[in-house]
């Protein structure tokens, strides 16, 4: 098991994505921190990691809400004593309200980007000096084939996950003298709820551009984003930092 004795933070792991990484990383021998704005869905995945033997807490909280994760950062250390990995996941598009940006509005490129960006530095700036205390850790931050290429009527949402690959590459370069890794994964269209949510038209766009593009012609799964998270969290990536890994099914190539 490769990750045996460590503890691990998932933000948005209730479902989708984050469910497959926190699920894996307790089959591979974690403890694993479980963490959704919606508690139910937190308690339902701590529950299948315990039933593997390992420790889990399910944790509600807003990640855009810096006084949340850090209560809910206290409140991990203090129960599982320490954080070697964190996997920043938490985030979400505009979904049936995706328009174009002439016809956005502030309030929702302002949640769009807490969630997917502001997010991303409560979470890192809560956990970073414990992990510099420590000499060592993983951030593992979750991005977007939209950060990389933007996707239309997605505009606030494809910037929020340009800034998780900017972020990633920046603070790499900061605390790699202190043992820790920092790393990107970027999926590609994944099956999940959040596609489903989608207006028609957009979902279809995306799927267009699947078979325009890719070379794999399919759908991602959540499991394909897991195990490039499990690997870049490992011991077999320690000479990797500061990396976007596009898991896209060829479609960025």
């Amino acid at each position: 098991m490769r990750f045996e004795g460590k503890v691990v933070v998932v933000t948005g792991a209730g479902q989708g994505i984050g469910r497959a990484i926190a699920l894996s990383f307790g089959r591979e021998g974690a403890d694993v921190m479980v963490n959704d704005i919606i508690i139910e869905t937190a308690q339902k995945v701590a529950e299948e990691i315990k039933s593997m033997g390992r420790r889990a807490l399910a944790i509600k909280a807003d990640v855009s809400k810096s006084e949340e994760v850090q209560e809910m950062i206290d409140t991990g250390l203090r129960e599982l004593g320490k954080i070697d990995i964190l996997v920043n996941n938490a985030g979400g598009g505009p979904r049936k309200k995706a328009v174009e940006f002439a016809q956005s509005t502030e309030e929702m490129s302002d949640i769009i980007i807490g969630i997917n960006l502001k997010g991303v530095f409560n979470c890192t700036r809560a956990v970073i000096n414990h992990m510099i205390q420590r000499g060592s850790g993983k951030v593992v931050n979750i991005s977007s084939g939209a950060g990389v290429r933007g996707t239309p009527k997605m505009v606030e949402y494809s910037a929020a996950k340009a800034g998780v690959i900017g972020f990633t590459k920046a603070l790499a370069k900061e605390v790699g003298a202190y043992g820790i890794n920092v790393n990107c994964v970027s999926p590609g269209v994944t099956r999940t709820a959040a596609i489903e949510q989608l207006p028609k038209e957009v979902a279809k766009d995306l799927v267009d551009d699947i078979f325009a593009m890719q070379v794999l012609r399919r759908l991602g799964e959540p499991e394909d984003t897991a195990n490039a998270v499990m690997f870049l969290a490992s011991d077999e990536a320690s000479f990797i930092t500061g990396q976007n890994l596009l898991v896209c099914g060829g479609a960025r190539i």
